[in-house]
């Protein structure tokens, strides 16, 4: 991940929404999309990380209105 877009842009961003950005892709885009780990309830998993995505795009857009 390091050599990739999302490596970029997780070097960009400050912490603590680096770590939270890290776990967005390791579970969304690794864990899920790459090797197909699912959840069963995935209907109620997909609404949990959409509601963390967007509650983490709001807090990066106030912090860069400051």
């Amino acid at each position: 991940m390091e050599n990739t877009r999302w490596g970029q842009i997780k070097r960009r961003l400050p912490q603590p929404y680096r770590s939270e950005f890290e776990e967005f892709i390791n579970t969304l885009r690794i864990d899920y999309f790459y090797n197909g780990n699912y959840p069963e309830s995935y209907e109620e998993e997909f609404e949990k990380w959409h509601k963390r995505v967007k509650e983490f795009i709001v807090k990066l857009e106030g912090k860069r209105g400051r």
